[in-house]
């Protein structure tokens, strides 16, 4: 007896012969919905997950393991997190997408972290604007932790579009207004230091050595690392 696989994308496939012993006569994938465009659909977890095109290719008996299913499901780096079950004759995948929280290139890859720090590789199905993590070295927990404070401020979230790490000076931002670079040094302090940032484009950005009368950067640096103090080093 042939059957056919109904997806929420609309794709069918036909072919299948039940079987008396955990079987199923349709397949439905479904996604959980949440604040972020949905990126993914059911034709790419049939292309990344072997083992369920396997299933939907088969024109034998189908006898189906759920938990390796799921298992194999949760393998996919863009999927934060699947249940399979079958009920009805019918085998349920529901699953919810991995959200890109920040971006940050690897030995010239480019990833994307998800809030708890799980890693995905940024291709054009994902693209998202979130911040930009590059340098010598990453430290996943470290930059999620900062994303997060970034983020929660509506300044910096607006201001800040990347982030380097130097060995030497620690992480430096990237703003969107002034082509300078602001030295932020460890994560100590975080808050205080935007509060010298914000002090810096409110007051300081408007005196003369800063942007002369003509509209010209005077600056190149702005370092909030020393305490109670803002140091502007100028162009040479």
């Amino acid at each position: 007896m042939l059957f056919k696989i109904t997806l929420i994308s609309s794709i069918f496939f036909s072919g299948f012969v039940i079987k008396e012993d955990n079987n199923f006569t349709d397949l439905k994938i479904q996604f959980v919905e949440n604040e972020y465009p949905q990126y993914i659909d059911s034709l790419a977890i049939l292309n990344d997950c072997s083992l369920l095109l396997e299933y939907s290719k088969s024109r034998e008996t189908v006898d189906i393991n759920t938990k390796l299913l799921e298992d194999s499901i949760n393998d996919i780096d863009y999927v934060y997190n699947a249940e399979v079950y079958l009920r009805d004759g019918s085998l349920n995948i529901l699953i919810e997408q991995n959200i890109p929280f920040l971006r940050f290139e690897e030995l010239g890859n480019f990833y994307y972290l998800n809030r708890e720090g799980g890693q995905m590789l940024a291709t054009e199905m994902n693209l998202a604007d979130v911040l930009f993590f590059s340098g010598d070295t990453i430290r996943k927990k470290e930059i999620c932790a900062l994303a997060d404070i970034i983020y929660e401020d509506f300044f910096m979230n607006s201001l800040i579009k990347g982030v380097h790490y130097d060995n030497k000076l620690g992480y430096v931002f990237y703003p969107r207004l002034f082509d300078i670079e602001i030295v932020f040094g460890d994560t100590l302090g975080s808050k205080k230091k935007f509060e010298k940032i914000k002090t810096f484009y409110q007051k300081l950005s408007r005196n003369s050595n800063v942007v002369d009368v003509y509209g010209n950067l005077q600056i190149k640096t702005v370092d909030v690392t020393y305490e109670n103090q803002i140091i502007c080093s100028k162009k040479n």
